[in-house]
């Protein structure tokens, strides 16, 4: 999996050095916009290859913004906390999109709340000196995103049921990602559990 993640953040990083004349920032808006999109696509068009398509490009934009603002020398506190905010929007509205296409509601509730609760461990962690999160646990921000967005191709190609399936896996490792960063949490504040 680290191999993966690393693999993921260099091709990030490759293509983020043909971007660096944007705006970090810009790129976040930019994610957040087509997320916040996806939803009222799938409602309107209740396609799910162009509810899938928008969500990659939110995704790709949502990778891309870090990886600009580092090789710019621009990271921050207010990219990193409007990249925060972006992220948990983003997970809800990509998650709503795939209740509108028909998947079941339990699930997608499951779903959205088990991943935004994946990120407030990393954010609260950070925000009690807990660094290093962000590489913790089965389904890290890149590969929810990842098997997020391949949930649409199930909806697509196998139907809602098969997707309820892939949604019922991944809120299972979604589970297991809350109990892998706790326990690193814990273990970081020496806490007794």
């Amino acid at each position: 999996m680290e191999l993966a993640r690393r693999r993921l953040r260099r091709v990030a990083d490759s293509v983020a050095r043909y971007l660096t004349y944007l705006n970090p920032n810009h790129l976040t808006i930019g994610g957040l916009a087509l997320s916040v999109l996806v939803p009222v696509v799938a409602l309107l068009t209740g396609d799910p290859l162009v509810a899938m398509a928008i969500a990659a490009a939110a995704f790709l934009l949502d990778s891309l913004d870090g990886s600009v603002a580092r090789l710019k020398g621009t990271a921050g506190s207010c990219g990193a906390f409007l990249d925060s905010l972006a992220d948990r929007v983003s997970d809800a509205s990509v998650v709503l999109a795939l209740h509108l296409l028909g998947c079941n509601a339990l699930l997608t509730y499951v779903v959205a709340v088990l991943s935004l609760t994946v990120s407030y461990t990393r954010a609260r962690a950070e925000s009690l000196g807990v660094s290093g999160l962000s590489d913790v646990g089965l389904m890290t921000r890149e590969f929810r995103c990842i098997y997020i967005t391949a949930v649409f191709a199930v909806v697509y190609v196998l139907g809602v049921h098969a997707a309820d399936i892939a949604l019922a896996v991944l809120a299972a490792g979604l589970a297991v990602t809350v109990l892998q960063r706790l326990r690193f949490v814990a273990k970081a504040l020496s806490c007794k559990l």
